[in-house]
């Protein structure tokens, strides 16, 4: 008899993932079939962990997400018995399925997918499993609006520009989604509405895979930043290291809007690290390390604002994201965006 507690999914969501979950996975660079090998897709399915459930090529553009981060948006989101949920991003129908367990059979689901494949998919799952859940294949960043209003709107893909037409159809409700710069890895923010504004402030890391239309372009190669030159930028290489890979990243992109980064090279410890920074086809990188004097190439701009920004972090006492949240005001098709520090009045910076 198999024993549940080793699910994550179910010691943590009370419903098992595994029946939603197709029989090739993609894990460690390969596919896996739990035809082929029961034994490895089961651990996988059993564990605390993201699994890649389809390919677009050589890239991921479906998943199921860690237990663990389905838990803490779902939290956040205090879906309750009645509510009527739209979800954003079916994917295989897992989540939708929590969410019709939280809002019983007073409440209902409609969930909305922009890939007919996974909303075909994600819809047999659910009538299998018994599960009384709308999936409509659609473009989420419109909503449906014809089954509003509701009560809540469930995010499951990353945003960084929340639409303007999920204020309108949770007028008085909550938005909870992974949100996040195009810089770092995104964190769960819900989102109270009220009076076509909605406000809340940062909590967990949550990665999720970015809203297809909002993904950033992929960088080709590594750019030709051109002549290298030394800099000075106030920052000794611990510093300009300090945010890379950590909370401070995060921190780093809302102070950067737009701009994506990658890092090469060695650890700064030992050799030189190099960050490379992007915003609009623009590139800058700059290269530092214990016996390394900074070293620049591309557009000087960028990288002062990268110091000004880790600057500031550093002048502030590190905050952690916690310290942070977000405001949208209906604008248009895309809601007009700011993220603050401290309080909704304190400083900000518009997204």
């Amino acid at each position: 008899m198999t024993d549940e507690t080793d699910n994550a999914s179910v010691r943590l969501l009370g419903r098992d993932r595994t029946p939603f979950l197709p029989n090739r996975l993609w894990i460690g660079g390969a596919w896996v079939s739990r035809v082929n090998d029961p034994a490895t897709w089961e651990a996988a399915a059993r564990a605390d962990e993201a699994l890649t459930t389809q390919l677009h090529g050589s890239v991921p553009s479906s998943s199921a997400s860690m237990p663990t981060v389905v838990k803490d948006i779902l939290d956040a989101c205090e879906v309750r018995d009645g509510h009527r949920v739209l979800e954003i991003g079916t994917g295989t129908g897992y989540t939708a399925a929590l969410l019709k367990d939280r809002v019983g059979a007073r409440g209902s689901v409609v969930s909305v997918d922009v890939d007919p494949e996974i909303a075909a998919t994600a819809r047999r799952n659910l009538d299998a499993a018994g599960v009384d859940v709308e999936v409509v294949c659609g473009d989420g960043f419109e909503g449906l609006a014809r089954e509003g209003p509701y009560d809540r709107v469930h995010v499951t893909c990353a945003i960084r520009h929340v639409p303007t037409a999920w204020l309108d159809q949770c007028p008085a409700g909550k938005i909870a989604m992974p949100w996040g710069p195009a810089f770092s890895t995104e964190r769960v923010v819900a989102l109270d509405v009220a009076d076509g504004e909605a406000s809340g402030r940062f909590g967990a890391a949550a990665s999720f895979m970015v809203m297809r239309a909002q993904r950033s372009q992929a960088w080709d190669d590594w750019p030709d930043g051109g002549e290298t030159k030394e800099i000075s930028l106030g920052l000794g290489w611990r510093e300009l290291d300090g945010p890379l890979g950590g909370f401070g990243e995060f921190v780093v992109g809302l102070l950067m809007p737009g701009v994506t980064h990658r890092t090469s090279g060695a650890d700064p410890e030992d050799g030189e690290r190099v960050l490379w920074l992007e915003r609009g086809g623009v590139y800058a990188s700059v290269g530092f390390g214990t016996d390394i004097a900074t070293n620049i190439t591309g557009d000087e701009r960028l990288i002062r604002e990268y110091a000004e920004a880790v600057s500031w972090w550093y002048d502030h006492g590190r905050p952690e994201s916690g310290g942070f949240g977000l405001t949208v005001r209906s604008n248009g098709e895309n809601a007009r965006q700011h993220v603050w520090f401290g309080s909704p009045t304190d400083a900000r910076w518009e997204h």
